[in-house]
């Protein structure tokens, strides 16, 4: 291994270590391996909103039989955003409409583990991308 390599390794592994102290393992995880990325073709709807602090999230849905059989996010935002979409395309997949509507910004914060309160609105972003994607399906 080059120098390069091990340097960036012990930075990387810093930057880890510090992130543990602040986030639960759910949020470096959904961070790190997101879930669900990407665009998705043929998509049944799809909106895109942005938040409080610049970040934009696009959410895409698609249904088999009025269930979410396919869905997937893009976004331009920070690893607790990408950790929010990521959970929130998780915890909506197979799920009715009405059931997925009713996913709430503490659901997901739930289902992550938390999150520091300077992050919050990851959550309700990504709660509101999702809603808002659901409220234009055909």
């Amino acid at each position: 291994m080059s120098r390069e390599n091990e340097v960036f390794e012990d930075i990387e592994g810093m930057i880890l270590a510090e992130a543990r102290k602040i986030y639960s393992a759910k949020v470096i995880d959904h961070f790190l391996n997101p879930r669900n990325i990407g665009a998705l073709e043929n998509a049944d709807c799809f909106n895109a909103l942005s938040g409080i602090c610049g970040d934009t999230i696009g959410v895409y849905v698609g249904f088999d039989d009025g269930t979410i059989a396919r869905i997937s996010f893009i976004t331009d935002g920070c690893g607790p955003t990408i950790a929010c979409s990521s959970a929130v395309t998780c915890m909506a997949k197979g799920l009715k409409i009405e059931e997925a509507m009713r996913i709430t910004a503490e659901n997901l914060m739930e289902y992550l583990g938390g999150l520091p309160v300077e992050h919050t609105h990851c959550a309700h972003l990504a709660v509101n991308t999702l809603r808002s994607a659901l409220s234009k399906a055909k």
